[in-house]
């Protein structure tokens, strides 16, 4: 059986190889989006802040980011997720990029898109449901991410 995994377009990288960044002020939070992409089978690596997330990007291997949009101020600097994800982006052109955020609207849908391979997702987070979202970036890299948001929004 041939792995599929390594067939990718352009500078995107598999998610699984090498890894996932989590970025959450909120411990409870982080740890909990940590666990619960590892029991997926996912290398995990979490980061409490910015500035921290910044060192782990320029130095680590991601894939992926999941990163809380209302990201506390550091050294007196305040950093968005959104900032921080085209931080990261800088670092890994071709990452992924999970934004989680409290109060969802329809702009944020619009500015993730311009971020291009980047999706909204509203807490409380579930589990299976950002499990699902990171299978879908690593399937197809589009319409399958697209498919995943409709399901969702036909649950509830």
């Amino acid at each position: 059986m041939q792995d599929t995994r390594g067939a990718l377009n352009g500078s995107e990288l598999a998610v699984d190889t090498v890894g996932i960044l989590v970025v959450d002020a909120y411990s409870h939070s982080r740890e909990g989006l940590t666990a619960s992409l590892r029991v997926g089978g996912y290398r995990v690596e979490s980061a409490a802040g910015s500035w921290e997330a910044i060192h782990k990007a320029k130095d680590g291997h991601f894939g992926l980011a999941v990163i809380d949009l209302d990201l506390p101020p550091a050294h007196g600097i305040r950093m968005s997720g959104w900032d921080l994800a085209r931080i990261i982006r800088a670092f890994h052109p071709g990452a992924a990029v999970i934004l989680l955020t409290t109060e969802w609207s329809p702009d944020l849908r619009s500015q993730a898109d311009g971020l291009h391979r980047a999706r909204v997702m509203e807490k409380p987070i579930h589990p299976g449901e950002l499990r699902a979202l990171v299978r879908a970036f690593q399937s197809d890299r589009g319409t399958a991410v697209d498919d995943f948001e409709q399901q969702t929004r036909d649950a509830r």
